[in-house]
């Protein structure tokens, strides 16, 4: 087959054979998770704060119970003094209890803009990690740094906000202008907010820190590494992720270990030992 012989050509141009029709390229995506982990932690975060006003009204006769500090220190708020007592659970209860409605308002819209990202790029299990554990160092950095009494996911969702900087730059170039814009955001949203809790009394400056940290070093170790599938033919295909469960798992050991001395460490330092 030939091509059409153009009007504005000479009679003897050449002719270029051209086929009847060019293949279809493969196309690749990545398969997001759904956030069913993140819709679990809104929910546990309302109704632990809706616990503590009942408890509030029924305990104490008062409907602050979210900011009475006899029922943030019974549902488990991160006293110093306490969790070198022995009370090393505070240090994960405090990550689900909220000073406030602004508080509760303010943490509960981060997490439902960054939880869907992360837990889409990284799946259900490393994102509970990395809030989790990441959280875990924000408390830690806390009871470290910062004496007075402190409650509140802000070092887990820091956690988040680590791990989708993390990402966005691994993969930035990958996902074009959008993944750039994502990265950009993220580093002033980041940025904007330390310098705003410096400034600002009565934040945790510290647990945000200790989150951010946390959560960006959890992610480097839980990249998502993505191959093609050995087989396709031309159409949409998902990405494959290149199986590393048994590095994955040595990272999060690892990292749970360093959290356990730094809680050892803090404790002796804060006894006097």
């Amino acid at each position: 087959m030939t091509t059409p012989y153009p009007p504005n050509l000479p009679p003897d141009a050449a002719r270029v054979p051209v086929p009847p029709f060019a293949p279809e390229r493969p196309r690749f995506y990545i398969k997001l998770s759904p956030p069913l982990a993140t819709r679990a932690l809104l929910v546990i975060n309302l109704l632990v704060f809706v616990a503590m006003i009942v408890y509030g009204w029924v305990v104490y006769n008062d409907l602050n119970g979210p900011q009475n500090m006899y029922v943030l220190v019974t549902f488990g708020a991160k006293v110093n003094e306490l969790v070198a007592a022995g009370e090393v659970w505070r240090l994960f209860t405090a990550m689900f209890l909220h000073i406030g409605v602004i508080h509760l308002l303010f943490n509960l819209y981060a997490l439902n803009a960054l939880g869907p990202l992360v837990e889409g790029y990284f799946g259900h299990l490393r994102f509970l990690i990395i809030y989790l554990l990441g959280g875990l160092f924000g408390s830690l950095a806390s009871y470290a740094f910062s004496p007075a009494p402190s409650a509140g996911a802000s070092g887990a969702i820091f956690a988040l906000a680590g791990a989708t900087t993390i990402y966005f730059l691994r993969y930035r170039d990958n996902f074009g202008a959008r993944g750039r814009a994502i990265l950009q955001n993220m580093l002033l949203v980041i940025g904007v907010n330390l310098i705003f809790g410096l400034g600002a009394g009565g934040i945790d400056n510290w647990g945000h820190m200790g989150g951010l940290v946390g959560g960006a070093a959890l992610a480097y170790g839980l990249l998502p590494q993505y191959r093609a599938p050995a087989l396709w033919m031309p159409g949409a295909y998902p990405l494959e992720e290149a199986p590393r469960a048994g590095l994955q798992s040595g990272w999060v050991l690892l990292w749970s270990v360093l959290w356990a001395v730094g809680v050892q460490w803090t404790t002796q330092t804060l006894l006097g030992g």
